[in-house]
């Protein structure tokens, strides 16, 4: 089975891990850039993944549900609700505030059009 980590503000941000086990959190994207770049760390529906904290403790395990990419500028409500946030706007702001910096630091910019690989999961356990 494949692992996996949610981001964080630090090393100690573990709250996206507490909200998926508190049943906020369904959903999760990444720019397809990275995606892409980690072929590995690749997932498909019905498959599950062992979620770990930053400092390698089991959290838990979830089942990936749906799969798909969109431009930034066209996310859904169904992602935005299932990435726990309450408007279009705050997705918005948290992703720009989690990837914005870093895709520049890589010559890529986050804009509208920027394609990001979507995926819905369930928790298990």
């Amino acid at each position: 089975m494949k692992r996996t980590t949610f981001w964080g503000r630090d090393e100690n941000d573990e709250r996206l891990v507490e909200q998926i086990i508190e049943g906020k959190k369904t959903a999760t994207c990444t720019p397809k850039c990275w995606y892409d770049a980690l072929p590995e760390e690749a997932t498909e529906v019905g498959e599950m993944l062992e979620v770990f904290s930053k400092k390698g403790e089991y959290m838990c395990t979830i089942e990936i549900t749906k799969k798909y990419e969109v431009p930034f500028g066209q996310i859904d409500d169904e992602t935005v609700r299932g990435e726990n946030c309450v408007s279009y706007e705050e997705f918005r702001k948290d992703h720009i505030f989690a990837w914005e910096n870093d895709l520049k630091r890589e010559g890529k910019e986050l804009n509208d059009h920027t394609i990001i690989v979507v995926e819905h999961f369930r928790l298990i356990k």
